[in-house]
């Protein structure tokens, strides 16, 4: 067999990935665009794209060895949202606009985009479908055409769109003038890992600035709230889940292209990211629009993950903070994506998002009451949900890091410990919405099976690899209790879910009597 020169052999790696990746892509796009005309052949293309991811990325890690790593877990979080995220967009369309396709077609492009960037093999590739995955994003905000839709997608894509794109472009300059510019645009990413490239603090901070933007960390944090709130609740669903990973992404693969400044790398993250912890944590817990309330706490999480990031620069981006930065993601990107789908439903039902507006409505919606719990409960860090590793890994990997890099723990330990305890705050006072009550709902409206099959999609993904989260812990040396513990609030979790469905949920209301309520 002839061997082929480094630019046949490029050619032919692209090729090969092209063509695994248009595996996905095609149905995607055929499946949006037969979502009403076709519903069950659409419906199966878009869930065989999603279920094709996990094949790619294992036939990639067992022999092709085309993609990066660090694509690897993102990948797989694409397609468990992807999957939740395509029926639910389906049945939330047919319900709110008679049709799915509007909607559909342009949620599913953001999935490719995603894809494309995940998937980048060149560096050009990453800066081009990272611009790509921006613009969709925009498309997708303006979707209902208001003016407050238009000024929450403008200041999107000033803020989080441009500030990146400069970055990005800084980034460009930084490796072409170690490489040359007609070298750079069919250099591999791995290729460049390998230059041994160097920067300094001013153009360090230049490179940072728009995943700083894109993590909407304070001070560029401000058009987040209102996009994620406007946004049709699917693609909210698909921003907080997966397409607000992008910064994570970004920054672990930048951090591997080009030698950073440590100290100013450290700095930023880890006193930005702790600021926007305690300051998106606070408003969360003060929002009364459910999905403003899930932005602010997505936020909130956005600042955690970074201050994660912070960590592992400082600790010579040892293993165990990698891991503690891939488990938060997503313990994170599944409970809140979840909880977001389920936002959509509350509206759908209660026609309103007011928090104080809503009550009992898990007597009108079971099976969402089951689900808003179970992303509740993931969110709180509950034992056998994904959540619960997510966070026990992080705080240990804090703790462990502590004592080699020092006092730069330290603000990202307070940050998480603040965080958690919020969280039980905001989380309590959005299941209110369902159980107990603000303000008594009663209503004969029935749910469209689709966004139960959605939502059941997100539940199980939380178990799911919240099992698999409890099995590798005990791997790596934790007691085994921890998988006893998974076992049995599963078990729990399974007989409550049966009381729900088949024996219902009493609520008792006080009753007006003129000395008060009976006893």
């Amino acid at each position: 067999m002839p061997v082929l020169d480094p630019l046949q052999g490029l050619t032919y790696l692209l090729t090969v990935k092209y063509v695994l990746v248009l595996i996905a892509i095609a149905p995607l796009i055929a499946g949006s665009l037969l979502v009403d005309k076709m519903r069950r052949l659409g419906r199966a293309l878009r869930v065989f794209a999603y279920a094709y991811l996990f094949f790619l990325v294992g036939i990639d890690y067992l022999w092709l060895h085309i993609l990066l790593p660090l694509s690897y877990p993102f990948l797989v979080l694409l397609g468990t949202i992807g999957l939740a995220v395509t029926l639910y967009t389906e049945g939330y369309s047919r319900v709110l606009l008679g049709m799915a396709r509007p909607l559909q077609i342009i949620v599913e492009i953001l999935s490719v985009a995603l894809l494309l960037l995940f998937t980048s093999t060149l560096v050009i590739e990453f800066v081009m479908y990272w611009i790509l995955t921006e613009l969709v994003g925009f498309m997708i905000i303006i979707f209902d055409g208001t003016r407050e839709s238009w000024r929450a997608a403008i200041t999107y894509l000033v803020i989080g769109a441009l500030t990146a794109d400069f970055s990005l472009f800084t980034l460009l300059a930084v490796i072409a003038e170690k490489v040359g510019l007609t070298t750079l645009f069919s250099m591999t990413l791995q290729s460049i890992i390998v230059q041994g490239i160097s920067v300094g603090p001013f153009l360090t901070v230049l490179i940072l600035l728009g995943f700083i933007a894109k993590s909407a960390l304070v001070p560029l944090h401000f058009w987040l709230p209102d996009a994620y709130t406007l946004a049709p609740s699917p693609a909210s669903a698909s921003f907080s889940g997966i397409m607000e990973k992008m910064s994570i992404f970004g920054v672990l693969l930048v951090t591997r292209l080009v030698h950073l400044d440590p100290s100013v790398t450290v700095g930023l993250f880890l006193g930005l990211g702790t600021i926007t912890i305690f300051y998106a944590a606070t408003q969360a817990m003060l929002q009364t629009d459910a999905k403003k309330l899930l932005s602010y706490s997505t936020m909130a999480y956005s600042g955690c993950l970074m201050t994660l990031v912070a960590v592992y620069v400082a600790s010579g981006m040892t293993l165990p903070m990698y891991l503690a930065i891939i488990m938060m993601m997503f313990a994170h990107g599944l409970s809140k994506s979840l909880l977001f789908l389920n936002a959509g439903t509350m509206e759908i039902l209660a026609n309103t998002r007011e928090i104080y507006r809503l009550g009992y409505l898990a007597r009108i919606d079971r099976n969402g009451a089951f689900s808003i719990v179970m992303g509740g409960i993931s969110l709180l860090g509950v034992p056998s949900t994904i959540g619960f590793v997510g966070k026990l890994y992080a705080i240990i990997a804090l703790i462990t890091t502590y004592f080699s890099v020092g006092a730069v723990a330290l603000p990202a330990i307070a940050a998480f410990i603040y965080l958690s305890s919020t969280g039980i705050v905001y989380t309590l006072k959005y299941l209110g919405s369902y159980y107990g009550g603000y303000k008594p709902l009663i209503s004969g409206i029935r749910k469209y099976y689709l966004l139960d099959i959605g939502e059941a999609v997100g539940v199980a993904s939380i178990i799911v690899f919240g099992a698999a989260g409890a099995v590798y812990l005990y791997e790596i040396g934790l007691s085994p209790y921890i998988v006893v513990a998974d076992l049995a609030v599963v078990a729990a979790l399974g007989v409550l879910l049966y009381i729900i469905k088949k024996r219902g949920i009493w609520y008792r209301e006080d009753e007006p009597w003129l000395g008060g309520a009976y006893p």
